[in-house]
């Protein structure tokens, strides 16, 4: 029988939607749990490129490496490879690949899958990688991924931002690829060609942005370089089960990869933006789900592993509620911190579900209905993560788009001040880093593993990164004697 894998990278494992943990999120209920360990050889502070790289080879790397051991030599392209997952699964099994991301696609945890280089920034390259393989190395016979849908569609129009100023569009066409720019063109794209989806310039627009505050989609971001606004931008759900839909009809006997990445989740957790964050988590949830029923209805959900986990956590919690209305009422910033609830006075927060019933002492998740029908209630979430910079905060949702919580000083472009204009009615909050971050940075705490289907037991406990790529390889019956 046929293992097909599905791989749901980033997330926060906080459910904070009602105040209560009884809700019934997609991912409370997979039978194992486990939790993995992410620090690199450098640095007990993983970022996204030499995390994914360990998820994705069973190599442990370097910051801002992907597929490669780093070296001394100034050329980021010359360093000692090794093959991902990917790689070794399309060259042993001529099986399907999907790479899905709500992030620009040469962003490092699509890029993992393909790129060797020790700098993440090379995108250029990273875009070419995906269409044509590592080249002059014997041991990959990379023939393209089936499915490649997310951003940056400005590493595929023709300019000074693409590889060589070469048209990708037109280069992937040229291999075979069907070419969709919206989620009109996505749905009614047939199954059995090989698909490249990029719906917008940098990353997509997050859920909170596409489903409540829409008016935040006038950006000039459309993926063609009209500088029109991408407003028929598909979610995580639409592309994760176009392409099951893909892989599945092109390899329905050989079996089928797929990584499909809630990208946002991390982007808005690093601008200390948690409302978009938990949107876009509560997005992967309900992608989860529909990814099981769309497995059930393809007869495939016995013989697909299912796995959702992260690269890394960001040491985020909620220590209680804040009255949003008392704190604008007040003048002074110390008054303004009179409005945090803690223990007994925390209560219970007010993001109600549309259908739930109304008494909060046994507020639940509707059923199919995962999303809160008021993102601006009174009492909202006192949130944050463990280091960040100097910033005000009001603990209510930026209506007006993406936070922007630090800016550069007048006087010094690494020296980052408080951007007051973020939350005029909020107090300041003073930041844990060094002046020249403008984000929150990444923690070294243990982010869970959930897993459900063949070989799910693999994944129970605490282990390294790296583990989840050999036990996903022995799922996937990669490992080969001599």
């Amino acid at each position: 029988m046929t293992t097909n894998m599905i791989s749901a990278a980033r997330l926060i494992a906080h459910k904070t939607v009602n105040g209560r943990y009884q809700s019934r999120l997609q991912m409370d209920q997979f039978p194992v749990l486990g939790h993995q360990m992410t620090h690199s050889i450098d640095s007990f502070i993983t970022d996204s490129a030499n995390s994914a790289t360990a998820l994705y080879s069973g190599h442990k790397s370097t910051v801002n490496a992907l597929g490669v051991y780093r070296d001394s030599s100034p050329s980021p392209f010359d360093d000692p490879r090794f093959e991902s997952i990917a790689e070794i699964f399309q060259r042993l099994t001529r099986g399907g690949v999907g790479i899905v991301s709500t992030a620009f696609i040469a962003d490092a945890t699509p890029a993992a899958f393909t790129a060797h280089t020790s700098d993440r920034g090379q995108y250029g390259p990273v875009v070419d990688s995906f269409l044509n393989g590592a080249t002059n190395y014997t041991w990959v016979n990379w023939t393209g991924p089936d499915v490649l849908f997310g951003g940056g569609a400005e590493q595929f129009l023709p300019g000074r931002t693409s590889y060589r100023g070469q048209d990708y569009y037109k280069l992937f066409a040229g291999k075979g690829y069907n070419v969709v720019l919206n989620n009109t063109a996505l749905s009614s794209t047939p199954n059995n060609a090989k698909t490249l989806g990029i719906f917008s310039t940098s990353n997509l627009p997050v859920w909170l942005d596409r489903n409540v505050y829409k008016r935040n989609l006038n950006r000039g971001n459309s993926p063609d370089g009209k500088k029109a606004n991408a407003t028929d931008v598909p979610g995580l759900k639409q592309m994760t089960l176009k392409a099951i839909d893909i892989l599945n009809a092109r390899h329905r006997k050989e079996g089928w990869f797929l990584m499909s990445e809630a990208a946002s989740i991390d982007k808005q957790m690093h601008t200390l933006d948690y409302d978009r964050a938990l949107g876009d988590l509560l997005e992967l949830d309900d992608t989860v789900k529909n990814t099981f029923a769309k497995l059930k209805q393809l007869g495939s959900d016995k013989e697909t592993l299912v796995l959702v986990t992260a690269d890394h956590g960001h040491g985020f919690d909620v220590a209680g509620s804040v009255d949003t209305k008392y704190l604008n009422a007040q003048t002074t910033d110390r008054r303004k911190r009179d409005s945090i609830g803690t223990y007994q006075e925390s209560g219970l927060s007010q993001y109600v579900i549309p259908g739930a019933p109304q008494d909060t002492s046994s507020l639940q998740f509707s059923e199919g209905a995962a999303f809160p029908a008021n993102w601006d209630p009174r009492y909202t979430l006192f949130s944050a993560v463990g280091a960040n910079p100097d910033h005000r905060e009001n603990y209510q949702v930026h209506k007006d788009g993406p936070r922007t919580p630090a800016v550069n000083s007048t006087a010094k472009d690494d020296d980052y001040i408080v951007n007051y204009k973020d939350a005029v009615t909020g107090f300041l909050v003073n930041g844990t880093l060094p002046v020249d971050n403008s984000q929150g940075v990444h923690s070294l705490t243990d982010v869970p593993v959930f897993a459900q289907g063949p070989c799910q037991e693999l994944f129970g406990g605490v282990y390294n990164n790296i583990d989840i790529f050999f036990n996903m390889a022995a799922c996937l019956g990669l490992a080969r004697t001599t």
